[in-house]
This record gives C-alpha cells, structure tokens and sequence, in this order.
C-alpha cells in the first residue's frame, strides 16, 4: 500500500529536478542571448534539450523577424547553424513542436526571401553564402514534410504549414 505514494513521491522529485536543471540552462540561454548571439547558439546547441529549445525559439523567431532592426540580428549562419532544431521539431508527434517549428520556417522564409529567391533563379550558381546556400538547401528539403503537414489534424498546425508550404513552392 505504501507502494503507490513512495512512486509518487519519486516521481515528483524526479520531476522537479527536471525543471530545475531546465530553469538553470534557461537562465544560462538568457544570459548569453543578452550578450553574445554565437555563443547563445552554441549553448542551445550544445545542451541540445527540446524543453529548452522550444523556450528559446520564440526568442530567435522574434529577432529573425526585426532582421536588421534588431539590437543583436540572428545572422543567416546562426539560423542555419539552428535548422537541425528546426527540422527535429517538423518531426515530432508534438502540436506546439510542429507548430513552433513551421514559425520559424516562415520566418526564415520571410527574412531572406530576396536572396533565397535569387538562389533558386540561379539554380545555386555564382553563389556567394556557403551560408545561405546551405540554408536554402536545408529549407527546401523540408517541403515534403510541410505538405505533409498541411493536412494536419490540429487547425493551427495546418493553417502554418499551408503559409510555409506556399512560400516553399516559389523557391
């Protein structure tokens, strides 16, 4: 009888923990967002916890967005550096890690759209970005998966992944 409440006791410390150590690399991911872009990604990078990534990403999908305007830009070899993040994300069975994901696609779509769009017309010639070569080639491996996800049973889900599969056919 004494069974049930001893794992449950286990479990909660277990849990707890969990979050601490969360809470802790959190702190450590602000700190350097604060000062460093190159080092924030490493971190994020290097911890490689989805808890984590999924706090930050609104984080970088927000500086993506202000491009230039923003104190501290997300420069296009960070974004790049971030896609393996992005495309583990396109793959889970989670809602919120589809959705959080098929943002940031936007975003990155939206942000260096100009020079993606040149990239395509040059058929990946005369180009100048190992970065933004890169890039446009993680982004367009990730058509089929949004198709995919057009579809989606979760109307928030399909509704993002018809934005980005829009864009994604122009490229």
């Amino acid at each position: 009888m004494n069974e049930v409440p001893n794992t449950i006791a286990m479990q909660h410390v277990e849990i707890a923990n969990k979050l601490s150590r969360r809470l802790i690399q959190l702190r450590a991911a602000r700190t350097l967002w604060h000062k460093d872009m190159n080092q924030f990604m490493d971190h994020i990078l290097r911890v490689n916890d989805d808890g984590l990534s999924y706090d930050v990403f609104p984080w970088i999908i927000g500086r993506v967005r202000k491009g230039e305007k923003s104190s501290q830009p997300v420069s296009m070899g960070a974004c790049q550096e971030f896609m393996p993040v992005v495309l583990r994300f396109l793959h889970s069975d989670r809602d919120e890690h589809l959705h959080i994901a098929l943002v940031m696609v936007q975003s990155l779509l939206e942000r260096f759209w100009e020079q993606l769009l040149q990239m395509s017309r040059n058929h990946l010639t005369n180009c100048q970005s190992g970065n933004l070569e890169s890039l446009y080639m993680v982004l367009v491996t990730t058509v089929e998966r949004v198709k995919v996800l057009c579809s989606c049973r979760n109307e928030v889900v399909s509704k993002e992944a018809t934005a980005a599969y829009k864009l994604l056919q122009q490229l």
